[in-house]
């Protein structure tokens, strides 16, 4: 079955569902840790206001001011954003190496008919026999 890229990328947006839907499970995985940690690294770096909770204290960096709570959504969007690039290149690898293209116009074809869609050329398929 070909899995659709702009479906990949759009549901790669949540952590490892994008990979699922494309079966690549490991994959999946790796982005949820990479998330995970980076998330962790970043809690390390700036700290964490209470039981968890992220501080959102005001802080003056170069004359402009910025919440910390902000410093977490960058990292955050910066991962997923990637996350998503990677599953959508994945779907269209994935959908290139199993179409195969009309020797006359040059298209995509179908492999469950016998004729191109477009310009209705016969194909002769060679079945071998094991």
């Amino acid at each position: 079955m070909q899995r659709r890229p702009a479906v990949a990328a759009a549901l790669a947006v949540v952590p490892a569902l994008g990979h699922a839907y494309l079966r690549r499970w490991s994959r999946g995985v790796a982005w949820l840790a990479l998330l995970a940690g980076s998330l962790l690294v970043f809690v390390g770096v700036f700290g964490v206001a209470g039981a968890g909770g992220v501080a959102l204290s005001t802080v003056r960096v170069a004359g402009v001011a910025s919440t910390t709570g902000l410093r977490f959504l960058v990292p955050l969007a910066v991962v997923l954003s990637l996350s998503a690039m990677d599953a959508y290149v994945l779907a269209r690898r994935e959908a290139r190496t199993t179409a195969i293209t009309c020797p006359r116009c040059r298209r995509e074809v179908d492999l469950s008919l016998d004729f191109c869609w477009y310009c209705s050329i016969e194909f002769d398929y060679v079945r071998q026999e094991r």
